[in-house]
Formats: structure tokens, C-alpha cells, sequence
């Protein structure tokens, strides 16, 4: 379903390009690159777009790393700029830092639309057509400068410990009826997106910068035995006994690396590290994109050793093709999307226990030959950026791309 304001009409072929606004869940500065960066580069090749960053969907914890963020915030916000943390901002970009009360409540919704409208205001009046591609619900009304919407969702956000669940439903059900469509990465996250009452849900799995980690793969004589997982070391997705009894599986047959910011979605997550480093593990701290690829094209097997329960069940990784785009080997827990993307390669493991996850890991951490690790590469080419991007901004102007219900089938996404 598309909603056109009056005087306002849906691209096509033949209409100009439209400006974009990116609702994001995250700072653009965010350790670690996820869609939303990713969707923002694509688009910026070919339209005018504009990154509001996160409206703080999480409550906020009186704590030094949320006061940290929110001094940076009204920093960036007052001087009109942000930090990139070895993130360029694309040539056809702009990042927004919108002062907003990070409660989305009854209260404070007629001061943070007024703050969040003046903060997009070169968006909202610019020619049109317009669009708005949003990862949040909560949008506060923008779609109504919009020529179209499109809703972008990643995770269940609602069941993420500390998100204000009843501001994510009441906004979802608030777009259900005022977007072109809907977006999920994963089929979980599909099913409740239909449950909600979106009409036309199409789920489009996460891919990954797959070119940027294939040129970083080495082959087998340059890697040493080494199970590598990256990303956010939270207690709310790690499943921590396993990773304790990986390290100690591994030790005098390889290495546990693990590469992050810690805990960065809130929880604490400082002494289970420290006691798998006293365990033989190496914790490599957070890196750059490029930093990661070099990691990962040493190392032979890729971990997502997730623990299982609602927030997890709704996941995408796009590390899933980083690590296989690299050469390696993938170990993972039950994760549904994983699950599904295990039934197109072999070189995806999908552990049903503790026992079953170390035991994989152990069989594929030695090197293999170049063959192997060139197999894993080439199948992973398909899950990239490139023809990604070319497929959503073929559904912002409704032309030179497929509809998202073209896009590859379930072991293709």
C-alpha cells in the first residue's frame, strides 16, 4: 500500500529522483557497520539522502558510557556535526543529530515532534517526491511529508531488554497502514511484521560487504588454526557457557578470538570477558571494517554463538557472509535465519548443543586447502552490496530493480 499525500505522488520511471530520509536505530559512529549504514551508502550513490540518527528506542541508563553519549549528542547536534569512527560520511549524505528525549511516551511526544521535525526540516521541505525508508516505528509522523514509506525492520526490537516495548507496538501499528511496504531480514520478523497488520511484507535476509572481506581472505598456508566471533559482546546474544567451554576446547588446538565493543547494547559483559581471556581467549577490542577483514581472512572458522530467546530468534547475521566471503568455515547455535541459510552450503554448521557447537568448531579449525576456503568465497559473492543496493534503489523509484518478492529465495538471500 503507498501513501501519497495530496499533491505528492509515488516514483516511477521517468520522475525525478527522490531525496531520502533514513530513520536510523543507531549513531553513525557506531563501532560496528549493520544495514542501515550499509542502505545509507547505497542510496547516497544515486540520491540526496539524509541519516537521522538514533531517537534512543533503549531507556537510558544513568551510567558513564550513556552520559558519554548523551554529551556527544547534544555536541553534534549544536555544531552540526558527527563522529565518524573511521566512517566517511558518502558525498550525497548528511548525517542528522537530533536533540530528542529518548522517551517515546504521551508526555514528551509533542516536544520531540517539534525538535525531530525542525531537526529534518531541509528533508521535509525539499522538492519532491520525498521518501522515507525507516528502521523505527517510531517516526512521529514524518511519513506524512513523505511521497512513500518504506519500514526497514532488522529485529524485533520490542523484545530487546530495556526498549520501550509498548513505544515499538503502538508505532508499528501506526505504520501497518501508511507504507508501501514493509522489509524484514528475517522470516521470523516477517511473521510478526503480518501478525501486526503490514499488508505487503517482503524479507529480504542481511547480506554483507562481501568484496571487502574476499580481497582480505589469505589462503590456507597464511591462516593458523583460529575461531573468530565479531561483533557486540552482550549478555542479551552471547551464549557465554558456550563460549567458556569453546575456550577451553580450543586450548593446544587453536585460538578463540573475539573482536567488539562490549556490551554496547546495555547489560555488562567486562568480567565474562576477562574470564575467557584468563581461558586462553584474545580479545582484539573494536575494529575498523578494514582491520576486521584482515583478522578474518587469517582465521579459518567464523562463530555466531548465539544464546536463543526472543530478541535472537528475529536475527539476521551479516556476519554469516563476512565470515564466509573471508574463506571460513560458519559454527553457529540454532538461530532460525542461520538455520535457513545452512540448507544452501555445506560451509554453514548449525549446532544442536554445547558439545555438538565445540566439536564442529574443532573439526573445521585447521586451515583445509585453498580449494575449500575458494569454494566458500566464490559461493558467498552472491550475498553482497552490490546487486543489494541495485535491488533497493530499484524499489525507491519503482524502476531498474525487482520487487523485493523477486529477490533470491530462502538459501539465495
Amino acid at each position: 500500500m503507498t501513501t501519497t499525500p495530496p499533491g505528492g505522488a509515488a516514483p516511477g520511471a521517468g520522475a525525478p529522483r527522490p531525496t531520502m530520509l533514513v530513520l536510523g536505530t543507531a549513531e553513525w559512529s557506531a563501532p560496528i557497520a549493520t544495514n542501515q549504514h550499509y542502505v545509507v551508502r547505497e542510496f547516497a550513490r544515486d540520491f540526496e539522502t539524509h541519516f537521522v540518527e538514533s531517537l534512543g528506542l533503549r531507556r537510558v541508563r544513568f551510567d558513564a558510557r550513556d552520559l558519554t553519549r548523551i554529551v556527544r549528542r547534544v555536541r553534534n547536534s549544536v555544531q552540526g556535526r558527527t563522529g565518524t569512527a573511521g566512517r566517511p560520511v558518502p558525498e550525497r549524505a548528511t548525517v542528522v543529530s537530533p536533540l530528542i528525549v529518548p522517551v517515546h511516551r504521551r508526555p514528551t511526544r509533542p516536544v520531540n515532534r517539534m525538535l525531530l521535525e525542525r531537526a529534518v526540516a531541509r528533508w521535509r521541505t525539499s522538492p519532491r517526491p520525498r521518501g522515507l525508508w525507516t528502521f523505527t516505528p517510531v517516526t512521529y509522523g514524518l511519513e506524512r511529508y513523505a511521497d512513500f514509506t518504506v519500514y526497514h525492520c532488522v529485529d524485533l526490537l520490542g523484545a530487546f531488554p530495556g526498549v520501550d516495548a509498548v513505544a515499538v507496538d503502538a508505532g508499528e501499528r501506526r505504520l501497518a497502514g501508511r507504507v508501501r511496504c514493509a522489509i524484514a531480514t528475517s522470516e521470523v520478523v516477517a511473521a510478526h511484521l503480518r501478525e501486526v497488520g503490514f499488508p505487503d511484507v517482503h524479507t529480504l535476509p542481511n547480506v554483507a560487504d562481501v568484496d571487502l572481506f574476499a580481497a582480505a581472505g589469505r589462503p590456507a598456508a597464511q591462516r593458523r588454526p583460529a575461531a573468530l566471533f565479531a561483533g557486540n559482546l552482550s549478555p542479551h546474544k552471547l551464549d557465554y557457557p558456550l563460549l567458556r567451554a569453546l575456550a577451553e576446547g580450543l586450548r593446544g588446538r587453536g585460538e578463540l578470538l573475539l573482536a567488539g565493543p562490549v556490551a554496547a547494547g546495555g547489560g555488562g559483559f567486562a568480567t565474562e570477558l576477562a574470564e575467557l581471556v584468563g581461558l586462553g581467549a584474545r580479545y582484539l577490542g573494536v575494529l575498523g571494517i578494514e582491520e576486521l577483514a584482515e583478522v578474518t581472512g587469517t582465521a579459518t572458522v567464523g562463530l555466531v554463538p548465539y544464546a536463543l530467546n526472543p530478541y535472537t530468534t528475529g536475527v539476521s547475521p551479516l556476519k554469516c557472509y563476512e565470515y564466509l566471503s573471508a574463506g571460513l568455515t560458519v559454527v553457529s547455535t540454532a538461530v532460525p535465519d542461520v538455520v535457513r541459510a545452512a540448507r544452501g552450503t555445506a560451509a554453514i554448521g548449525v549446532a544442536d548443543s554445547v558439545d555438538d557447537f565445540v566439536a564442529r568448531v574443532l573439526r573445521a579449525v585447521e586451515p583445509g586447502t585453498d580449494q575449500e576456503i575458494a569454494a566458500r568465497v566464490e559461493y558467498a559473492r552472491d550475498f553482497g552490496w552490490r546487486a543489494r543496493g541495485e535491488l533497493l534503489r530499484g524499489i525507491v523509484t519503482g524502476a531498474g530493480g525487482p520487487r523485493p518478492a523477486s529477490a533470491p529465495g530462502p538459501s539465495r538471500a
